[in-house]
């Protein structure tokens, strides 16, 4: 909570280099991500998504242009990660398209209510139970 925080504070300090602060939780939700992912590659797979590069140049993620720093879509397929999918995935409200096939994701499916814009999802091959809204 406490490094949470801190990243919050960084990236309202540095607001030009990442925009706004709706990207500031889209970064912060990421990062939660890639905090309950664990597997034998996660390092090298998520190795770009750190404080010291800016969000939109991490693996795997995609912004959009008419919303500079929103996340639009998320594609981690056929990456080894491992692990639960983190509910905060749930703050990329932007976000349209998801893949994160051909990993070994488990447990239960977070709530992805908020995502009014998904439009493409795609979890095959993981271990995950639960359903997805309409």
């Amino acid at each position: 909570m406490l490094l949470s925080l801190a990243l919050l504070l960084l990236c309202q300090g540095t607001g030009h280099l990442y925009g706004h602060g709706h990207s500031s939780r889209d970064m912060l939700a990421l990062l939660d991500f890639k905090k309950a992912i664990s597997g034998n590659k996660p390092n090298r797979a998520l190795s770009s998504w750190n404080t010291s590069t800016p969000f939109f140049q991490w693996k795997g993620v995609l912004c959009s242009t008419e919303h500079p720093g929103r996340v639009v879509k998320l594609h981690l397929h056929h990456q080894g990660l491992s692990g639960p999918i983190s509910p905060y995935l749930g703050n990329l409200t932007l976000l349209r398209e998801l893949n994160l096939s051909r990993n070994n994701l488990s447990g239960r499916l977070p709530p992805l209510n908020r995502l009014h814009a998904l439009e493409v999802i795609d979890l095959a091959e993981n271990s995950l139970r639960g359903t997805i809204p309409g």
